[in-house]
């Protein structure tokens, strides 16, 4: 018994199944026997429908195959089943899936694949900039399932609004396949790569150690010796990321430019996120809650972080040294003189170079000999330090450094000038021979 709405008697020990509703008075003439597969599907959509989708014209799409199209099915049970809302009542059954309460508040509840076809998006991000956040965030303002570039996901990209993609970064997927027969638009996901870089490594921290996602930082020696083999690798992956899709989508009326820290940050959070419902908006076929409860919307899943994640233990700041900083400013700089027509892309960009030079290098310890000789001393110093320490002339005896000097400097080029300098008393001019100047010279 489903809902007061139908039921299903099937004999698995027959090759018939009956259908009834209990909706509408039945005679035995009414009651229809089909072949099992027929049946079975026609049986799996009833099922999908109680179990949530909105109604059972969702669901019928779903389980058509190559020789059970979903018409038949709909000829099976149209006759047992209210007839599909109209397009107000339907708009009005999405919006329930995210909506305004009478106190101001929001509800989210479960999304669901669209009942016709939509043209979806790609949720193009670099590993580490809260894709899922994001992800949850699209499904919450429109309703609509969304899925990622892998085509055992489980929905049809036909009937989901956002599809997430790391391409070209990861590229063990079916991206290739996948972007020319559905998607014409795109939202990039930045986020500065020296905060992006650590997240996607603790993610794989969390991954080998068999622990749930989200959850926990790795432990820092094990951060300094993944960055120490793969920063400058990540790092190239980053630009060839960002290059790929501004190069991807030219008219930037179809790629729109997420930055992370803009969107969970407290005071424009609201506004990235009012700028991502109307790019959704835009998609044929998609629809979105109304504008004013995006910030509740907003409030609930990126502020909140009931979406994000919810990491523990380890440093959440990351040490790099100062080549690492180096790099990605230089990056940074590469970035901005191959687009430096794209505002938006500029603005963000500096602001991660300004984010960068306000990050202290990590300290490294220098061992040396204390000045009695007795023993070894460890300082830790930064690496724009290490020149002073190295060569602390201060500290070099007259003796060594008369000769360095002779050897950087010929003898025949220092004549001139020491002769200058030698007191005029104590060497008067009449008392030095001609020859003590071929003598000196040789």
């Amino acid at each position: 018994f489903f809902n007061n709405r139908s039921s299903l008697f099937c004999d698995c020990g027959t090759s018939h199944c009956c259908i009834m509703s209990s909706s509408h008075a039945m005679n035995d003439h009414q009651i229809t026997q089909r072949r099992r597969p027929r049946a079975l599907f026609v049986s799996a959509a009833l099922l999908f429908f109680t179990a949530g989708a909105a109604t059972l014209h969702d669901a019928l799409p779903l389980f058509a195959t190559s020789t059970i199209e979903s018409s038949d099915i709909t000829h099976d049970v149209k006759s047992m089943i209210p007839s599909p809302p109209s397009s107000n009542a339907h708009h009005h059954l999405r919006r329930a899936l995210s909506n305004a309460l009478p106190d101001g508040g929001c509800e989210i509840t479960e999304s669901h694949p669209t009942r016709g076809k939509i043209a979806p998006v790609w949720q193009a991000s670099f590993p580490g900039c809260g894709s899922r956040m994001t992800w949850n965030f699209v499904q919450a303002l429109t309703g609509i399932k969304t899925n990622s570039d892998r085509k055992d996901n489980g929905f049809r990209y036909t009937h989901v609004v956002a599809s997430k993609t790391h391409w070209p970064a990861i590229t063990d997927t079916d991206f290739e396949a996948l972007d020319p027969k559905y998607f014409s638009r795109a939202m990039l996901i930045l986020r500065n790569p020296v905060h992006a870089i650590p997240s996607y490594f603790n993610a794989l921290y969390e991954q080998e150690n068999h622990l749930a996602t989200h959850t926990i930082r790795a432990p820092e020696e094990d951060w300094i010796k993944y960055r120490d083999s793969e920063f400058v690798r990540r790092l190239g992956l980053y630009e060839e990321m960002t290059i790929y899709w501004m190069e991807k989508y030219p008219d930037r009326s179809s790629l729109l430019l997420v930055p992370y820290e803009a969107l969970t940050d407290t005071d424009i959070g609201p506004t990235v996120a009012a700028q991502i419902a109307d790019f959704l908006r835009q998609g044929k076929g998609v629809s979105v809650i109304e504008p004013e409860t995006v910030p509740c919307i907003w409030e609930k899943l990126v502020n909140k972080g009931e979406s994000g994640s919810q990491r523990t233990g380890g440093p959440s700041q990351r040490p790099y040294t100062q080549q690492n900083l180096i790099d990605a400013v230089a990056m940074f700089h590469r970035l901005m003189g191959r687009y430096h027509y794209d505002q938006s892309l500029v603005s963000i960009l500096q602001n991660y170079i300004n984010a960068v030079s306000n990050i202290e290098p990590q300290a490294i310890y220098v061992v040396g000999h204390d000045q009695w000789g007795v023993g070894e001393f460890a300082e830790a110093v930064t690496a724009q330090e290490l020149p002073a320490l190295e060569f602390p002339a201060e500290e070099l005896p007259a003796q060594e450094i008369q000769e360095v000097s002779a050897e950087e400097f010929p003898a025949e080029e220092l004549l001139a000038q020491e002769i200058q300098e030698v007191p005029a008393e104590e060497f008067p001019a009449q008392e030095i021979p001609e020859v003590a100047a071929e003598e000196i010279t040789a």
